[in-house]
């Protein structure tokens, strides 16, 4: 698979994962590890896929991070901000960089989706006792 069709299959597992299409997502993460060579670099960004897709599956997301935050375009922007810097730091070693890496480019995966639109917002009782309960587990 060329560097074209590997950032296109990357691109279809996001959609996947967004559209919580958890077969498919499973189809194309395997068409993506294919594709992908052996650096350090690439194994993190391929941990950081496998990780979203767990992520997203899990039916107990009580402790898990990103299923946590409400999406809107600020948060995805801020997030993408986030895992840029982190993705660009020299004090990461290269697998750390691809790991975030994958999370900065889903990040722009569901900036362009947009998964929000048409979706009611969390009440501010719901998020305050998801911060309440995530607090209290600490």
């Amino acid at each position: 698979m060329t560097a074209e069709g590997s950032r296109n299959a990357v691109s279809q597992y996001f959609h996947f994962i967004i559209e919580r299409r958890f077969g498919d997502a499973e189809k194309k993460l395997e068409e993506v590890k294919q594709a992908f060579g052996q650096s350090k670099q690439e194994a993190g960004y391929l941990k950081a896929l496998e990780g979203l897709l767990l992520t997203y599956r899990s039916s107990n997301d009580r402790y898990l991070y990103l299923t946590n935050v409400e999406l809107s375009s600020k948060n995805v922007e801020a997030l993408k901000k986030e895992f840029s810097e982190q993705a660009e730091s020299p004090l990461h070693a290269d697998y750390d960089r691809g790991y975030f890496s994958a999370l900065v480019d889903f990040m722009r995966a569901v900036g362009r989706l947009r998964p929000w639109r048409g979706r009611q917002p969390r009440q501010a009782s719901e998020r305050s006792s998801v911060a309440k309960e995530t607090s209290e587990a600490q």
